[in-house]
């Protein structure tokens, strides 16, 4: 019995945790994001891509943290369909608990299904490419292997 009403405490303060990242992430994305990727997550075409059901946020929590961080340079092409734009770089602006918020928001919404992202992945990846002084490109994004990241250039 003690430990089912163990498990119970941490399931309730998971959601807690969850659902407080989830409002924090909504804040970072209506502040920062909305904009350019619209409240609907479907981006701006041919201008800013969607965020629905992408290989970008869906896929590698680490990469999704770099992108934020370091920013993307187009052309990039995203669900088929090309985008010529530039995503700033949030480094200077956000911090790991704010990025992995967002991340966890937008991998949670818009009909995306992918589990949180804890603010260690974003210290990981802001610790991993510290010296990358460029945004990323599609070439780079595309060749990022699931399991590990490139080396920063």
């Amino acid at each position: 019995m003690k430990k089912f009403l163990l498990m119970a405490v941490v399931l309730m303060t998971q959601t807690a945790r969850s659902e407080d990242q989830m409002e924090q992430g909504k804040a970072v994305y209506m502040q920062l994001c909305v904009a350019c990727h619209q409240p609907t997550g479907m981006g701006l075409p041919p201008v800013f891509p969607p965020l629905t059901q992408t290989e970008y946020v869906t896929g590698s929590p680490e990469r999704f943290a770099a992108m934020i961080l370091k920013g993307v340079m187009g052309p990039i092409t995203v669900k088929g369909q090309p985008y010529s734009n530039v995503m700033p770089p949030q480094e200077a602006m956000l911090t790991d608990e704010k990025i992995a918020a967002a991340i966890t928001y937008v991998r949670g919404s818009f009909g995306n299904t992918s589990p949180a992202v804890a603010p260690s992945v974003v210290a990981a990846a802001r610790a991993k490419f510290v010296e990358k002084k460029t945004m990323w490109s599609e070439a780079e994004l595309k060749a990022w292997p699931e399991g590990d990241a490139p080396a920063a250039k």
